[in-house]
C-alpha cells in the first residue's frame, strides 16, 4: 500500500532518526519491493530528503533519482501488477508535482515493455486510482500513453478488448464527466487531439 504524506514536522524528526546512518548508493542493496517502497517514501516524506537543518547530507535524494532512472529504464525488472502499486501512489496533492511525474513515468515504461497486455492491465485497472490521485491517475497518465508513439497503438488495441464498463470510464475521462478531472481534449491540440479523437470513436 502507499504511504499517507508524513502530516507533522515532529513525525518527520522521529523519521529522519531512523535515516542517520544512511549511506549514499545504500540502494544498490535493496529488493525490488524495497525500491518501491523507498520510492514512495521520498514522495510522502517516510523516507526524509533533508536533515533538520534542510540541507541534502542523507544521501537519499541521490538514491531517489537512482532509483527512478532505474525504474524507468529497466521495466522488464516488473510484473504487470506493478502498475497498480505506482498508481495507488498518485497524488493531486502532492507538494512536488515533479515526483508525480516520475511516478507516471514508471508506469508508462512499464505499460511501454508490456504493450498492448500492460495497457489493457493499467485501463482495467483504473479503479486502483485512489480519489486523491484522480487527476494524475486518469487525466494525466492516459495524457501520457496518448502522446507515446510506442505506447498509443497498443492503447487503441486494448480499448478495444475491455468490458463495456471500462470503455465507458475511458469515455467520462475523455470528455471530462469525472468530477475533479479536466477533460483529455481541454489542453490537447494537434496530432494529441486527434488521437483523442480516435480513442473516442471507439468507446
Amino acid at each position: 500500500m502507499a504511504y499517507q504524506p508524513v502530516k507533522s514536522y515532529e513525525e518527520y524528526l522521529k523519521i529522519l532518526d531512523g535515516y542517520r546512518g544512511y549511506k549514499k548508493n545504500m540502494y544498490q542493496t535493496m529488493s525490488l519491493e524495497e525500491k518501491i517502497d523507498f520510492f514512495d517514501g521520498i514522495h510522502t516524506d517516510h523516507v526524509p530528503m533533508f536533515d533538520e537543518n534542510g540541507n541534502d547530507t542523507l544521501g537519499t535524494l541521490w538514491d531517489y533519482g537512482e532509483i527512478t532512472k532505474e525504474f524507468i529504464g529497466h521495466p522488464d525488472m516488473f510484473s504487470l501488477k506493478d502498475i497498480s502499486k505506482f498508481l495507488e501512489m498518485l497524488d493531486d496533492d502532492c507538494y512536488q508535482p515533479s515526483f508525480m511525474d516520475d511516478t507516471i513515468k514508471v508506469i508508462r515504461s512499464i505499460i511501454r515493455f508490456f504493450e498492448k497486455e500492460g495497457a489493457v492491465f493499467f485501463l482495467t485497472h483504473l479503479s486502483d486510482v485512489p480519489e486523491r490521485g484522480k487527476q494524475y491517475g486518469f487525466c494525466d497518465s492516459l495524457g501520457y500513453l496518448i502522446a507515446d508513439d510506442v505506447v498509443f497503438p497498443c492503447l487503441r488495441e486494448a480499448i478495444l478488448e475491455v468490458d463495456p464498463a471500462t470503455r465507458e470510464q475511458i469515455r467520462k475521462i475523455i470528455n471530462g464527466e469525472i468530477e475533479g478531472v479536466p477533460s483529455l481534449k481541454k489542453y490537447a491540440e494537434g496530432r494529441e487531439l486527434e488521437r483523442i479523437r480516435e480513442l473516442e470513436s471507439l468507446v
